[in-house]
């Protein structure tokens, strides 16, 4: 009797699991398209300007393994990003202030909102299920999280920040990995960051004389016991991964003319791969932050480019304090305040990539910055 008690909760643990596996998605993603509008998915003006020679681009296509990525990536990687985005301002907020104070849910909305967006501007192209299998996954896992750490901080939490007073050494500890996290996750992800380390770092703070033992046993208990979990259900999708997918492309394929040569000399990781002479050179290069930061400096040397990930528009964001209108070879796509900044503002835009080079510097002396260049 005992056991049938047990496996009875064990299939209703299951159950509800599996309805808050669906219900967390369907409930985001309505949110998302009640609280968004459409976007423009009409074809940039002048997009095939500048295109390479049909026979050489399908030799190209076919020589090169992984050359050409699937278009619709572009768009689709961007919700991932909004992740980052909000453990950067996360990182940023606790730099300074307590985490009770952060708005958790604006960076739940914000997550499918950003979603429903990238699903409308990738409707004109192939459903890539596994893309979306995967910003189902992690949009749930990230609105669980922001949950449970909003509904802790402003309890629990609120009391122990009043029973100290100020902040603490291990407020302080736990500021720090946020910003490590924040930065891990610009080239790495999430489930490679060494929770059990950070843990045996939190438990080793030692506390100041005056923060008393309230919030630092509150601190070290609660987050101790937060990356305890987090390492074990990174472990558990790293071997899920291991076992089931292919390993993800770390690296890009670009198409560029100009000095291509001499500007990547320097770079880390790139290699050239063909020279056609006046149609440009191939290079492969590392994905992710590493190559949004290369862009301006491959521009700044002469750099134009032909194709990316053997497409030949890409999505960038930009962060400014003002406005900013889309130069020519691009669209905007949205535009909002960043939820725990709103002094500073996001901006999607859908750029032809044989105007990157013009689009960029624009971008810069109208006072935006350039935050990530989404590379399927």
């Amino acid at each position: 009797m005992l056991l049938f008690r047990w496996l009875w909760r064990l299939v209703k643990l299951v159950v509800w699991l599996a309805v808050i596996a669906i219900l967390v998605p369907v409930l985001g993603l309505a949110y998302g398209f009640i609280t968004t509008g459409p976007v423009d998915t009409a074809p940039l003006p002048g997009i095939a300007d500048g295109a390479p020679p049909k026979a050489l681009a399908d030799k190209v296509r076919a020589e090169i393994p992984g050359y050409r990525r699937p278009p619709e990536s572009t768009f689709l990687t961007y919700p991932e990003w909004a992740i980052v985005y909000a453990a950067r301002d996360y990182a940023g907020y606790v730099k300074e202030n307590q985490p009770s104070g952060f708005p958790y849910w604006s960076y739940v909305g914000r997550f499918w909102q950003d979603y429903a967006m990238m699903i409308r501007a990738s409707a004109a192209y192939s459903f890539n299920f596994q893309n979306h299998q995967m910003l189902a996954v992690i949009g749930t896992s990230h609105t669980i999280e922001h949950g449970v750490q909003w509904a802790y901080e402003n309890t629990i939490g609120r009391v122990t920040e009043l029973a100290a007073g100020k902040r603490t050494a291990v407020d302080a500890y736990q500021a720090r990995v946020a910003a490590d996290y924040a930065a891990f996750l610009d080239q790495v992800p999430w489930y490679e960051f060494p929770y059990a380390e950070k843990r045996a770092g939190l438990l080793a703070v030692q506390p100041a004389p005056d923060d008393g033992s309230v919030r630092p046993g509150e601190r070290k208990l609660a987050f101790g016991l937060a990356d305890t979990v987090k390492q074990g259900y990174a472990d558990l999708i790293k071997s899920a991964l291991a076992a089931t997918a292919d390993p993800a492309f770390l690296d890009i394929h670009v198409w560029a003319k100009g000095p291509v040569a001499e500007a990547t000399r320097n770079e880390p990781d790139t290699a050239l791969e063909h020279d056609f002479g006046t149609d440009g050179t191939v290079f492969v290069t590392k994905r992710y932050q590493a190559f949004t930061e290369m862009i301006p400096r491959l521009i700044g040397k002469g750099v134009s480019f032909v194709e990316i990930g053997g497409n030949d528009e890409i999505m960038i964001t930009v962060l400014s304090a003002d406005p900013v209108a889309a130069p020519e070879g691009a669209r905007q796509l949205f535009a909002y305040p960043l939820p725990a900044d709103p002094d500073r503002r996001r901006t999607g835009l859908i750029v032809a990539v044989r105007r990157l080079h013009t689009v960029l510097p624009a971008l810069a002396g109208a006072g935006a910055k350039l935050e990530h260049v989404y590379d399927y």
